[in-house]
């Protein structure tokens, strides 16, 4: 028997004896039912649990409390005579809730009795449709998404990410790589240019910085044309050109630039769309070493007193002004930012936000 499942088994046998302690006359022979291993397919699943009044008077369940919408209580409010015995039916609904399960539930009874019992199990997902797992059409292929972000791409480097597509007709498809606006880092290549019907195959988004002289924000676009006609979905490949961090030891980490921030957001609350708000934040390098700025982007409604050329030495701290242009804003919630692409490794990228609330 596998590990996990072991642990499993014995994680079930210790949570039968950690229920909290039952303050109750209200008697559950059995406090924790295991359903086992259910199917999503099969719907919901439930479980009668009795119990006894061992008091002397009438009892009333009076609220039974669960931690999920996934589990439905059903119970009687009639009173239990002193002797009497009752069921609560718990039904546990386990769609879109694949894996191990724990429910506990609490009843409370008049008196103020309180009673808890708990659901446990595991639940095998179902087979997703070909429409959840290839939910992008592109002409008459389905594709898993339309977007790949491909996160810190170090210069110098090449980093790929794939979209799997599906071919959901009854004839074969070709297909082409169309871009419409080239990137020189970026590229696409199908697995394969013709797919038979029912067949699957693997799209790979790369970006290749070994010779490009890019840093921030990367992005890129393309389509597919599939059997001669141009799909009308377009995809997007995002990422962020960085320096790599990868060989430096334990000893050039601890020492590296560290950027720290007083803020990197502020809202103006209510404004009038008259003009340009304006507020200071402080950058300190907390690090051992220059803090060095790779690249500064503005928001269209951005701009800011801090200079991208400056480098910040260790312990040196610098205040600036960082401006949120409101002219002819339409009302409602407005918002920009500017990214900034710093020689920090713990987090290269930083992001300064400015916020209204534009007035009619």
């Amino acid at each position: 028997m596998k590990s996990w499942k072991i642990g499993l088994i014995l994680l079930g046998c210790l949570w039968t004896g950690m229920l909290p302690a039952q303050n109750s006359v209200l008697e559950f022979p059995q406090q924790v039912w295991n359903f086992g291993t259910i199917r999503e397919a099969d719907g919901a699943v439930s479980h009668e649990f009795e119990f006894e009044n061992k008091g002397k008077s009438p009892v009333v369940i009076e609220k039974v409390t669960v931690t999920c919408g996934c589990t439905t209580p059903q119970y009687s409010r009639e009173p239990v005579r002193p002797g009497g015995r009752g069921t609560i039916r718990i039904a546990y609904n386990p769609e879109g809730r694949p894996g191990a399960f724990r429910k506990d539930i609490t009843i409370q009874s008049s008196g103020g009795g309180r009673n808890v019992i708990s659901i446990t199990g595991e639940v095998t997902p179902r087979p997703q449709e070909v429409g959840e797992l290839y939910p992008v059409r592109a002409g008459a292929l389905r594709l898993a998404t339309r977007t790949v972000n491909l996160g810190y791409v170090p210069r110098g480097s090449i980093k790929a990410k794939t979209i799997e597509y599906y071919n959901d007709t009854e004839r074969p498809l070709n297909m082409t790589v169309v871009y419409p606006k080239t990137k020189p880092y970026l590229d696409v290549a199908l697995s394969a240019t013709r797919i038979e019907p029912k067949q699957k195959g693997v799209l790979t988004v790369t970006y290749d910085l070994r010779d490009c002289d890019v840093w921030g924000v990367l992005s890129g676009a393309f389509s597919l044309m599939v059997n001669d006609e141009l799909a009308d979905t377009e995809f997007s490949a995002t990422g962020i050109a960085t320096d790599d961090f990868s060989s430096l030891t334990a000893a050039e980490l601890e020492r590296a630039p560290k950027a720290a921030f007083s803020s990197q957001y502020y809202h103006f609350g209510n404004q009038k769309a008259a003009g340009e708000l304006r507020r200071d934040f402080t950058l300190t390098n907390d690090g051992k070493e220059p803090l060095v700025f790779r690249d500064m982007k503005l928001g269209q409604r951005m701009s800011t007193t801090l200079d991208p050329e400056r480098e910040i030495a260790p312990g040196e701290s610098v205040t600036f002004s960082v401006m949120l242009n409101t002219k002819g804003a339409p009302a409602g919630k407005l918002m920009d930012h500017i990214v900034l692409i710093v020689n920090d490794p713990s987090r290269p990228m930083r992001e300064i936000r400015l916020a209204a609330n534009i007035a009619e």
